[in-house]
């Protein structure tokens, strides 16, 4: 998918300054080719957890499936067991993982292929350029260096051409695939040397850039390359303040349920927009010290909650963030990008949770951030939301799914979410592992 939004916020003083040093880098003399990593530094995903995609493969599945487990579960269950099969010592690539998929599943050698197909077809359309990647890359093209790109994933070719394409990456001089050279998985740094190979050149003349620390800067530092780190826009998300780790908290044993996909994506979004040129948390600040980003991930996730009818403070919050410009674009600007990514699809998974952003706002929020809204308020109301922020319950944002133990799945049955009697059984518990 191409990224042809423009967005109603330009980049910050800071990201400025660092997409211009980064260019600077790439423009240098010193080096006759580049190497980039394809996932997170030149394309990424509208998505907070890569499982995500896999709901829209759940209605062709039903076709074919009459078990009890869904598309997601067993499609996850056989890449986890494909990794522990094939991950150390060899490759795990989409045909074997589609391989254990019909053994635990049952389905035919048919459906098996419908599925890859519809797997791909749904990664290619939802993948999308990211744009400081994109400048990184149209830069090196400028300067007349070798463009090679290292696709680290478990997709066949023809899907990361087809991808590399359609987000305008074209022009490269070759793609690395790890596992069509039997480089291990388990060996994170293997691709180095086919990048070597691949551009006819000596270590010295490359620049690498990609996300990982220790795989695509330490690495390449000591074979004798040049590295420059392009951080992925998710981490940088959940560093830039605590509303993602507060949403953790609340929801640490049942966010990546479906009913929570709105608000993954919304978080997704936010990262890719707001992150695509790295910036970092301020003081005293959840936002980056930015109006237009209160508004794209408080306002623009209430977009999923029909009928919501704010009372109290909360009402006279969005009463005032209405009257901020700024504020308003952020709103704007989320509601483009979601249809551009999505579509209607999301909405028909309801709004849970979406409604958090806007309790932290009221509840938590830092002393910078109530400053965008503050002059919007009346006296009365300023005085009321003028008291000194509280500190929220954090947790830290995780990538995997946190399993229940047979107390908590009990506490799910007998104590619904969010009531008193919930809150009490979860101290409970949490006391019980801390012994």
């Amino acid at each position: 998918m191409s990224n042809d939004l423009v967005l109603l916020r330009p980049d910050s003083e800071t990201q400025k300054e660092l997409t211009e040093k980064m260019l600077k880098e790439v423009a240098r003399n010193d080096h006759a080719a580049v190497s980039f990593k394809m996932w997170d530094a030149l394309v990424i995903l509208p998505f907070s957890q890569p499982e995500d995609i896999f709901l829209f493969m759940e209605d062709d599945f039903s076709m074919y499936y009459t078990g009890k487990k869904t598309f997601t579960e067993l499609r996850m269950e056989a890449q986890k067991a494909a990794e522990k099969k094939y991950a150390l010592k060899g490759n795990v690539t989409l045909e074997k993982i589609y391989d254990i998929f019909v053994k635990i599943s049952g389905v035919s050698p048919s459906c098996r292929e419908k599925l890859i197909t519809k797997e791909c077809d749904l990664i290619h359309h939802f993948a999308f350029p990211r744009k400081l990647g994109k400048l990184l890359f149209d830069e090196a093209k400028r300067c007349k260096n070798k463009n090679i790109v290292v696709s680290d994933s478990y997709y066949p070719r023809d899907v990361v051409v087809k991808i590399l394409c359609d987000c305008g990456y074209g022009e490269y001089s070759s793609v690395v695939i790890p596992f069509e050279h039997n480089i291990p998985d388990s060996t994170e740094t293997g691709f180095l040397d086919v990048v070597v190979k691949k551009s006819g050149l000596d270590a010295n003349n490359i620049l690498h850039i990609g996300g990982t620390l220790s795989s695509d800067v330490e690495a390449p530092i000591r074979k004798g390359m040049k590295a420059l780190m392009l951080q992925p826009v998710l981490p940088l998300m959940v560093r830039s303040g605590r509303l993602r780790e507060y949403i953790e908290e609340k929801h640490l044993y049942d966010i990546e349920e479906k009913q929570f996909m709105a608000l993954r994506c919304s978080f997704a979004l936010y990262a890719a927009y707001g992150f695509d040129a790295p910036q970092n948390k301020k003081p005293k600040t959840d936002f980056c010290d930015d109006e237009y980003m209160i508004g794209f991930i408080i306002l623009g996730p209430l977009c999923f909650i029909k009928n919501f009818e704010p009372s109290g403070m909360q009402a006279e919050l969005i009463r005032a963030m209405e009257k901020n410009k700024n504020i308003m674009n952020g709103k704007l600007d989320f509601r483009n990008m979601l249809y551009h990514h999505f579509g209607d699809f999301i909405g028909k998974y309801g709004g849970e949770g979406c409604q958090l952003g806007l309790d932290f706002l009221e509840k938590h929020s830092y002393i910078n951030d109530r400053n965008r809204i503050y002059p919007f308020l009346s006296d009365s109301n300023r005085k009321k939301w003028g008291k000194a922020e509280n500190e929220p319950k954090l947790a830290p944002v995780h990538t995997k799914v946190v399993k229940k133990n047979a107390l908590q799945k009990l506490a799910d049955m007998l104590f619904p979410q969010g009531t008193k009697v919930r809150e009490m059984s979860e101290g409970a518990l949490t006391r019980k592992k801390r012994k």
